[in-house]
């Protein structure tokens, strides 16, 4: 197992992040995002001295809209059920631009060679344990995570097999592997793997993991319930529902040909979960 819980604000989203504003010239620099993404944003946009807001889905954790608000950054709640993250993206920069404002940047979570490339920086810590592991299991919304580390597996010449692991409810990924394109959901799934709640992989991401992934598993909302209380009980971890799919995934799959005789690694992509939530998680 290896843990991003203790990445500076308590995910991976850290090194897209920081690695996406180094590499940025913006003034003012916009995402929409369910939370970890925005908050990494906001804090690295803080240690350069940039301008950040975050549009951020009304169903979003609290912890995670406060977090925003705790960097300095501007967290603004969007209905996704109305209009498309997208649509409200575009909605807030037109406002802004006849506001005067021109330099202003909009930064995908996942859809960014910038943040793949932070994120692949997952897998340079892992090389010195390279011989423990020969699959890795990772959570998969929008794609970032887990086409920077197959990036990431390429460039340290690492061969391993590679499974995402989304909800069932949300398995686009799946779906798109299955089929050889790229397919959305209908609508933004209402998981309880809040981080995961995108509508597809984003373009850059799937002409990676079209070919780098494996196969992409998927498991229920109550096999990744189980999976945070087992986080908790076995290794004293608190684990947002995102960060628990890996786990879900190996305690679902284990015992099949795909993981028997496996020495397979589990990313914990995150630990940002509301306390009311997680409260109700271990009960």
């Amino acid at each position: 197992m290896v843990s991003e819980t203790f990445q500076h604000t308590g995910s991976f989203k850290f090194r897209a992040a920081m690695n996406t504003v180094l590499n940025s010239k913006a003034e003012h620099l916009v995402t929409i995002s369910s939370g970890n993404f925005g908050q990494a944003l906001a804090a690295a946009c803080e240690s350069e001295g940039r301008k950040c807001t975050v549009l951020m889905p009304a169903t979003s954790a609290r912890v995670k809209v406060e977090a925003v608000k705790s960097f300095g950054a501007r967290a603004e709640l969007v209905d996704v059920t109305l209009k498309t993250r997208n649509q409200w993206l575009e909605e807030f920069i037109a406002s802004r631009q006849a506001a005067g404002e021109n330099e202003i940047e909009v930064v995908s979570p996942f859809d960014d060679d910038r943040v793949i490339e932070g994120n692949s920086s997952l897998v340079d810590d892992l090389v010195p344990y390279s011989d423990r592991f020969d699959t890795v299991l990772i959570p998969v919304g929008g794609g970032g995570l887990a086409s920077g580390v197959v990036q990431g597996l390429q460039r340290n010449s690492l061969s391993c097999t590679v499974y995402g692991v989304e909800p069932s409810i949300a398995d686009d990924a799946a779906r798109s592997l299955k089929e050889g394109r790229l397919v959305a959901n209908e609508t933004e799934p209402l998981t309880i793997a809040d981080g995961v709640r995108t509508l597809s992989l984003g373009e850059r991401n799937w002409k990676i993991l079209k070919d780098g992934l494996n196969g992409v598993l998927t498991v229920e909302e109550k096999e990744i319930e189980e999976a945070v209380r087992l986080y908790y009980e076995l290794a004293n971890l608190k684990v947002e529902p995102s960060g628990a799919l890996s786990l879900a995934a190996l305690k679902k799959y284990r015992a099949t040909e795909l993981l028997a005789d496996r020495k397979p690694l589990v990313i914990v992509s995150g630990g940002n979960v509301d306390a009311a939530v997680y409260t109700e998680l271990l009960r």
